[in-house]
């Protein structure tokens, strides 16, 4: 049996630390169990080929659906009272503030609902680009919104996530992100993703590549190429 001592605020830093990995922990085992469940049905849960956000849990009231924009609504998603249950959407295009559904899950619990079982119940309608969230960067470290003096330096974890004026890489930087921020969709270009960053009491907005997107605020999403 041994002791350690450390400083009151390390200790509580590891508790919130311990508890931020717990929660995550559990919500990642949701997740793997909800998978085993959806395989039974379809082959994929996560679309590479699309942009793919989720509603707010902050925001409330339902989802208006539309068969086009401003034109005719046809359904609303009422709110999800389960903490562990977020909508999740595949973008196919974007049009003057409103965005183009290409499906809509229910993860990563809630499996029983309905949606799940047709997720392209609502392919080709449209919903107002507002409280759509994409997570990007880690789910540590503080925040904060820069940009690079040197474009060709390629680090996107040294240097940060960078977001820019137009969805190309060869356009300019609008800003870098470091750390971890919670950002609002409003409109895609291919896979490409247009952001509106609110910080420190500042708006930020720019386009962001597929790799860098986060659409899953259960778990820790990787970068790939």
């Amino acid at each position: 049996m041994y002791i350690t001592y450390t400083p009151c605020g390390m200790q509580m830093q590891h508790t919130r630390d311990g508890r931020q990995h717990m929660k995550k922990l559990i919500l990642t085992l949701l997740l793997l169990n909800s998978l085993g469940i959806f395989s039974q049905k379809r082959t994929k849960i996560f679309f590479e080929d699309f942009v793919e956000c989720f509603y707010s849990n902050k925001a409330t009231g339902s989802i208006s659906i539309y068969n086009s924009p401003n034109e005719n609504k046809i359904a609303e998603l009422n709110s999800l009272t389960n903490p562990h249950c977020w909508y999740k959407f595949a973008i196919s295009d974007s049009k003057d503030g409103w965005l183009k559904i290409e499906n809509v899950i229910v993860l990563p619990a809630c499996e029983d609902n309905k949606l799940n079982n047709d997720i392209g119940k609502y392919k080709g309608k449209w919903i107002k680009a507002k409280n759509l969230i994409i997570d990007i960067g880690g789910a540590t470290g503080e925040t904060k919104i820069d940009c690079l003096n040197e474009k060709t330096d390629k680090g996107f974890i040294e240097n940060g996530y960078r977001l820019y004026n137009e969805p190309n890489s060869e356009s300019e930087i609008a800003f870098c992100i470091k750390g971890f921020t919670e950002s609002e969709l409003i409109a895609i270009s291919g896979t490409w993703a247009e952001l509106k960053i609110k910080h420190n009491g500042k708006l930020f907005q720019g386009w962001i590549q597929k790799k860098y997107q986060c659409a899953y605020p259960w778990t820790t999403c990787l970068v790939y190429d």
